[in-house]
């Protein structure tokens, strides 16, 4: 049963509700790229945080090795090194380790982006215009729509505005961004986050920042008009996600084929 529609629920479902099934039941396991985006966020949004979200690992401290662990008669030197990594243990409690090396990298692209020509003009950054992992939260069609915006707010000349970071690998420059835009259904994304203010026709600028491995920046707007256009992806899923409620969600990517099951090519 579908509760809730998200922007990551919704991307599942575009694919199959099978995909949607196991996007939900899974166990939650954050990958290393997904721990380097957060450490990029923080830095970027809520760097006061970085301390209840983060442990630095210090360079002098190593985990026991399963030898080390279950030596009959382990040396001096594995005492102590296993003694200190419970120290670290429970130094670390439920936060995401980090190195140094990882901190650096975040705090260089976190620079980029920061002093980029187009973020700084229009004070994207900027606390006093900005409040950051703004919430959004409302009902549309039947289901409740839950996300999280990088930043909502107004920016230098006063419209208002809502932008999201978005990491893009090796990937930087107007047709590679866009095609990622594309394949990641971000002007979905754009719609959901400007929805109440697109139904109540308040003018909203949607942008997205791109960075690439290398710190270079791409941003873009998704227009009124792309949104408009992404609205009709979206009501087609909130109308797939009824149907699923009533059939189940084992169906594969032929819940979207023809009646023969195949799509034509």
């Amino acid at each position: 049963m579908i509760t809730h529609l998200s922007f990551t629920r919704l991307k599942n479902l575009a694919h199959s509700p099978l995909a949607l099934k196991r996007y939900i039941e899974s166990d939650f396991k954050a990958t290393k790229a997904m721990d380097e985006g957060t450490l990029l966020d923080c830095l970027l949004f809520t760097p006061k945080a970085f301390g209840d979200t983060f442990y630095l690992m210090p360079d002098d401290v190593k985990k026991p090795t399963s030898a080390q662990l279950n030596a009959k008669k382990p040396s001096d030197e594995s005492i102590a090194q296993i003694a200190r990594w419970k120290e670290v243990e429970a130094e670390i409690g439920g936060r995401i380790v980090v190195k140094q090396e990882d901190v650096d990298a975040a705090v260089e692209l976190a620079t980029q982006i920061r002093d980029n020509s187009t973020v700084a003009f229009h004070g994207l950054l900027n606390p006093n215009f900005f409040e950051f992992q703004h919430p959004i939260e409302f009902w549309y069609k039947g289901f409740k729509h839950r996300g999280i915006a990088d930043a909502w707010g107004h920016d230098r000349s006063g419209n208002l505005t809502v932008w999201d970071l978005k990491r893009m690998g090796a990937r930087s420059g107007e047709q590679l961004v866009r095609g990622q835009i594309r394949n990641n259904m971000y002007d979905l994304q754009a719609a959901i986050y400007c929805h109440e203010h697109d139904i109540a026709d308040v003018p909203v600028n949607y942008y997205i920042i791109a960075v690439d491995n290398d710190g270079y920046v791409t941003p873009f707007q998704i227009s009124r008009d792309a949104r408009d256009q992404a609205r009709k992806t979206w009501d087609r899923l909130i109308k797939a996600a009824h149907r699923c409620n009533m059939e189940g969600l084992d169906a594969g990517c032929e819940f979207y084929a023809d009646t023969q099951g195949f799509f034509q090519f």
